[in-house]
């Protein structure tokens, strides 16, 4: 076998590769692809392959650097700041090795690229778009892999993965939105070099394998519609089973910047109950009645919608000394518990606030040393395991029960906990929307409403300045609103429409709404070009640079 050592270089410049479609790309998302057990993102070492040629670019000079033929495994390592690069050609058997300085984008073609020894849902780990090769900060010995693809793609990997398709076609639809806004407005940042990562830390994604026709359909059936609230996409967090009460944002999760909890409302995720006469549960009485039976709600064919749990007193000491040991470091446990001898006897849990679907928000466990007070759903599931295994969920009441005869009446023998639901429980209920689409036959605008509080369906808003901007959205039904929220009082609007060119006049208005139902498709994929505009196109604007303020989206609507 011929062994060629080289060092890449320039073969011909032909510019940054862009991903072509046969729509407008409304958007890229850049996915952090994590190891196999999902511990990381950083890689030392990696095999890539394709069936069709790769073609692999400078990422920073924009400049094609070499093409590898299809078939062959590609091996990237890193050292000393270099990336090591080494590939058979399997027709001509010629052994290649190269060192290179810079970052660099893989791409296909044709067909897609794959991962060796990676397997996602007990396939080979394969994925549409490209891969970037990103240098890890301050680590010479580190990299990203990083599939970066257009959002409607990235999708077709999504929602299979976080809804059964045997869910039905309405319910795929209502995740394919909440999904597409998520990808788009996740609610923490991930990372500057990416957006979101392959695993339950963003959305579960797996990729290429994972595609299913039904999910597709619905995916398709959605392209580029988000859902928005006060003009803005929304930060549309989902779970599997509320448990037929979600709960309100600021009693779900802590602010990911401050950390604050509870943190500040969003108004579009406030506590709503699947049947309007079911009260408020932030009281002991009118919780345990919820969760300890199992009322009608859009959730009652989850596996998790009710559930029990039952420790002995002395099996529950001994989870505790441990749990509250770890979770003290995540800063939600007051005091915090730094030995596991430093517990003592437990003697008293106690809730101090539920939020309106009954989810602890704080409570304290009180033993002979000390009392320590935890509050975040997540950190509370975690501190209460069994077997080893966290709750499924904070929406849950705690019962005592005394089998022998007790000096002290606050003592226990055991205790029982009474639960309903899986996961956070704020938003989109995944086993709710299966209900309200298959027996309740809801459209998935109405389900995402229930569980979105006053949003409607939208295209993504954009911001207008010195250049054109062509949109691609499905129109699922026949209404269709140009929205101009014109702070900077926009005259005109110049756009086009499925090639058909309109002028829309504001007379001046702060806010626009115009209907252009009549050039819309419905049942059909559109697009949508939006003029750039100038000075000469606003009323008393002095300051050219406002013009990229000047927003705008189109709301579809079903009024029949």
């Amino acid at each position: 076998m011929k062994k060629v050592f080289i060092i890449l270089t320039l073969l011909f410049f032909m510019g940054y590769p862009m991903l072509t479609f046969a729509y407008p790309s409304n958007s890229m998302v850049r996915v952090g692809i994590m190891d196999e057990k999902y511990t990381t993102v950083e890689k030392t070492n990696i095999t890539v392959y394709s069936t069709s040629e790769i073609i692999m670019y400078d990422i920073d000079k924009q400049e094609e650097l070499a093409t590898i033929p299809g078939g062959a495994e590609l091996r990237i390592s890193k050292s000393e700041g270099k990336y090591n690069l080494y590939y058979i050609d399997p027709n001509s058997e010629i052994e290649m090795e190269a060192k290179i300085d810079s970052d660099f984008i893989l791409k296909v073609n044709e067909g897609v690229l794959g991962i060796k020894d990676l397997k996602r849902g007990g396939k080979p780990a394969q994925y549409r778009g490209e891969f970037r090769i990103i240098s890890c900060p301050d680590k010479t010995d580190k990299f990203y892999l990083i599939n970066c693809l257009d959002v409607e793609q990235y999708l077709k990997g999504v929602v299979p993965c976080e809804m059964p398709v045997s869910f039905g076609l309405e319910a795929l639809k209502a995740q394919a939105v909440a999904a597409r806004v998520y990808s788009l407005t996740p609610r923490t940042k991930v990372s500057r070099a990416y957006d979101v990562v392959d695993s339950v830390a963003s959305q579960v994604y797996y990729g290429y394998n994972r595609e299913n026709e039904i999910s597709n359909k619905a995916i398709d059936s959605t392209h580029g519609l988000v859902a928005l609230c006060d003009d803005e996409m929304i930060v549309a967090v989902f779970c599997s089973t509320a448990g037929g009460y979600t709960e309100s944002y600021s009693n779900t999760f802590s602010d990911p910047i401050t950390k604050q909890f509870p943190s500040p409302q969003r108004k579009y995720l406030k506590a709503t109950p699947d049947l309007p006469q079911i009260k408020p549960l932030n009281n002991e009485e009118d919780a345990f009645n919820f969760y300890s039976t199992k009322p009608q709600s859009y959730d009652m064919t989850s596996p998790l919608y009710r559930w029990t749990k039952k420790w002995t007193k002395n099996e529950l000491q001994n989870v505790l000394k441990t749990t509250l040991l770890v979770q003290s470091k995540a800063g939600f446990v007051e005091p915090k518990l730094l030995k596991s001898e430093d517990f003592g006897k437990l003697k008293e849990i106690k809730v101090t606030k539920r939020g309106e679907s009954g989810k602890i928000v704080t409570m304290n466990i009180v033993t002979d040393k000390n009392t320590y007070t935890i509050g975040k759903e997540l950190v509370i599931r975690r501190v209460f395991q069994k077997d080893g295994k966290a709750l499924p969920s904070a929406n849950v009441v705690f019962k005592t029960i005394n089998i022998t005869d007790k000096v002290d009446n606050n003592d226990f023998d055991e205790i029982i906990a009474y639960g309903g639901g899986f996961g956070h429980g704020c938003g989109l209920s995944q086993f709710g929307a299966k209900y309200m689409a298959q027996e309740c036959h809801l459209p998935f605008d109405i389900i995402l409403k229930h569980y979105y509080n006053g949003i409607c369906i939208g295209t993504k808003p954009v911001e207008l300045g010195q250049k054109t901007i062509t949109q691609s959205f499905y129109q699922p039904f026949k209404n269709a609103t140009l929205v101009i929220p014109n702070k900077y009082h926009l005259k005109q609007l110049y756009l086009s429409i499925n090639n058909q060119d309109i002028c829309v006049k504001t007379d001046n208005s702060q806010r626009v709404e115009a209907d252009i139902s009549e050039y819309i498709k419905p049942q059909e994929l559109n697009t949508v070009e939006f003029k750039s505009v100038d000075e000469f196109e606003t009323h008393n604007i002095k300051n050219p640079t406002h013009l990229k303020k000047i927003k705008v989206y189109i709301k579809v609507e079903n009024k029949s």
